[in-house]
């Protein structure tokens, strides 16, 4: 009872005041732990990316120097693409002051629109308010100036100098070359395990795009330590930039310019003649190893805009452009290959015993309701003048004697229906039919008359025009199928060779050497009597075929006017270069139009200037 009354008098003796202290200090324990729970809230969680940088900037952050890119040669040594400085104001969003007077500074300085300018920052602060930015580009001599002067008000902002591509060697091949451009957020994504980071330039189309992992090099790294002021206290480099490498092509600058005049010669007669835009490609290829020494497609753009950064409305305006400018046709482009597609055909019916160098035919202007181009028809004709003529009939009777079947395995055997592996991104590999490929897209069973078109290069069939190098190449180096290459070397900036990409095995098609021969006697013919006379050259024995694809007028070919098409090889008697010419929408016939392209080409490459070194 003792211990019970003690007890219970000690709770009586702190009263109603000793509680209220006791709830007081309670109370201010729990505001306490309330501020310092909201104020580490703030520091690690709200301002914790700001933070850490700051406190980072105060110790040692890392500064990484872009190594100059590898340059690109011509395989006669000329300079065609290298490097030129270009001046960047570039910081850190976050880090930058971007309200209106700061704004306004900046956009007078740098020549930008001060509400473009600021869309620019708040979309990148979205991005990655601590990710590196480029606010300003390609700087002139005069804005240099005036953003010197700007950067004491900036703080975060700095000038730098950068590089970018000079086109040494003109406006040429630009298709080929390509063009840089910034790194995307998911090309970055993609890429940042192997270095790439957030200014990183990278290559977007061409050479520049299939090779940039050897052009690049490897960035240089130092760190820099500053102290609380932001001043440098010491600068130590890791790591010095090393240079990419350099790409030598077999690609000759002077032919390529000729072939380019050569094209564009003959579209500016077709745009007079026919009052309607056409385009059109060439390729100029090693018969034996299937090196490119020329490759073009027409209309070209121009690759400078991209170089410096190339505004939307620059780009909006050359996508909306006519004739595609930004297509590359010869890689890209595909139609039906229209009668040079008899080489497949002829040397399809050679392979299966269906006819011979010997045989003789007879054209009576049809055949199962489909006419010859020559409606009286061809009477009888040997097999050389079937190919010469391009008689269509009896390429008719050989496909449906062949079947689809084995007509679309031998085309594919020769590099159609997919791609040719040349080193240029974005290639198509058309398509070469079957049935069973027609019932999954067009949705309808194979008919007799689908071969009948087959035969001759038309219906369903679609090529590109190096497809059709690749073809040709077969025929006149008897049966090896080449892959196309327009790098020869990759040189480290040593000097050392680092790769030969275009060096591989190459497949030879078991044909008989005799029946290869058949086929080119019959595109010597085609150029000595037969449909490519304008291509019979006085400096070197050509021998090739033509092509015409019959079109319907749709809205992009108002009239309906033929495409056009001439693959040729020389010399006749040792093939050393194969030439393909294509022209959209010419009208006429490929005698006509591009055999007299290919001839300039021949005249060039084995007449008095010798151009084929």
């Amino acid at each position: 009872m003792v211990g019970l009354s003690q007890h219970t008098g000690l709770e009586t003796g702190l009263g109603v005041g000793g509680r209220r202290r006791l709830m007081s200090l309670a109370a201010l324990g729990g505001a306490a732990v309330l501020i310092l729970g909201g104020r580490f809230y703030q520091l690690e969680v709200l301002r914790h990316q700001e933070l850490l940088h700051k406190a980072r900037s105060n110790s040692v952050f890392t500064e990484y120097k872009t190594a100059p890119r590898g340059r690109i040669w011509d395989r006669q040594g000329k300079l065609l693409v290298t490097n030129e400085p270009d001046f960047q104001l570039e910081g850190i969003p976050f880090e930058v002051p971007h309200d209106r007077k700061h704004l306004q500074w900046l956009a007078a300085a740098t020549g930008q629109a001060p509400h473009k300018l600021k869309a620019r920052i708040e979309k990148a602060l979205k991005a990655g308010p601590l990710e590196p930015f480029v606010f300003a580009r390609a700087l002139t001599t005069p804005q240099v100036v005036a953003s010197t002067k700007l950067l004491p008000q900036f703080k975060g902002l700095r000038l730098v100098i950068r590089e970018r591509r000079r086109f040494a060697g003109g406006l040429h091949a630009t298709h080929s070359l390509g063009y840089m451009g910034e790194i995307t957020a998911e090309e970055l994504k993609e890429l940042r395990p192997k270095g790439y980071m957030g200014l990183d330039r990278i290559g977007k189309e061409g050479l520049e795009r299939t090779y940039d992992g050897w052009l690049r090099g490897y960035k240089g790294v130092s760190k820099i330590s500053i102290d609380a002021l932001g001043r440098t206290v010491k600068t130590t480099e890791v790591r010095p930039p090393k240079p990419g490498c350099d790409l030598h092509l077999a690609l000759d600058w002077k032919l390529q310019k000729v072939a380019e005049s050569s094209l564009q010669e003959m579209l500016d007669e077709l745009r007079k003649e026919n009052q309607e835009f056409s385009g059109g490609s060439v390729v100029v290829m090693e018969a034996q190893t299937g090196a490119v020494r020329a490759l073009v497609s027409l209309p070209q753009y121009d690759p400078r805009p991209f170089a410096r950064g190339i505004t939307q409305k620059e780009y909006t305006h050359l996508i909306n452009q006519r004739g595609l400018p930004l297509l590359h046709r010869a890689v890209q482009s595909i139609a039906s290959p229209g009668s040079t597609y008899k080489l497949v055909t002829s040397s399809a019916a050679l392979r299966h015993g269906l006819c011979s160098a010997g045989s003789v035919f007879y054209c009576g202007g049809s055949y199962a309701g489909a006419n010859c181009f020559v409606t009286s028809g061809h009477g009888s004709i040997g097999f050389e003048g079937s190919l010469a003529h391009s008689c269509d009939v009896v390429y008719y009777m050989l496909g449906v004697k062949l079947g689809v079947e084995r007509l679309s395995k031998h085309a594919q055997s020769m590099g159609l229906g997919h791609r040719t592996g040349i080193d240029l991104p974005g290639e198509s590999e058309g398509i070469c039919p079957t049935p069973d490929w027609k019932w999954k897209y067009v949705g309808e069973k194979w008919y007799e008359g689908d071969t009948v078109n087959f035969s001759i290069g038309q219906g369903f069939l679609l090529v590109t025009p190096i497809q059709m190098a690749v073809v040709t190449s077969a025929v006149a180096n008897g049966g090896k199928i080449v892959q196309p290459h327009l790098v020869r070397q990759v040189v480290s900036y040593q000097g050392r060779v680092m790769a030969r990409p275009g060096f591989k095995p190459l497949k030879r098609l078991k044909l008989q050497p005799n029946l290869w021969a058949a086929v080119r006697q019959g595109m010597r013919g085609a150029v000595l009597y037969g449909t490519g006379g304008a291509c019979n050259s006085e400096f070197v024995h050509v021998a090739g075929k033509t092509g015409t694809v019959e079109n319907m007028p749709n809205s992009e070919n108002l009239h309906g006017r033929n495409h056009t098409w001439f693959v040729s090889f020389a010399p006749y008697e040792r093939p050393e270069i194969v030439v393909v010419v294509m022209c959209e929408k010419s009208g006429g016939y490929g005698g006509s139009r591009c055999a007299p392209v290919a001839r300039k080409i021949y005249d060039y490459l084995y007449g008095p200037s010798k151009g084929i070194r």
